[in-house]
């Protein structure tokens, strides 16, 4: 099985900050803490972060606030 690399499906530090309206560091702080998947392809791409794990993180993140709004939000 060969991985193909597919573009589409994964995104840049800085255009997961411009999905997530977050800064660059904080996307780096979340692959560091495990919350977001990131792979690093070569030296000039950098670290590419997979579109699932992104929308993973938000489902997760909706979750949270909606779980916190059952509880006395």
């Amino acid at each position: 099985n060969t991985l193909v690399y597919d573009r589409s499906r994964r995104m840049t530090v800085a255009e997961t900050a411009t999905y997530l309206q977050c800064s660059e560091s904080w996307v780096r702080s979340l692959i560091s803490m495990g919350k977001l998947k990131a792979v690093r392809i070569g030296a000039r791409k950098g670290l590419q972060i997979s579109l699932a794990s992104v929308k993973e993180y938000l489902r997760q993140q909706e979750e949270k606030e909606g779980s916190l709004s059952l509880y006395g939000g």
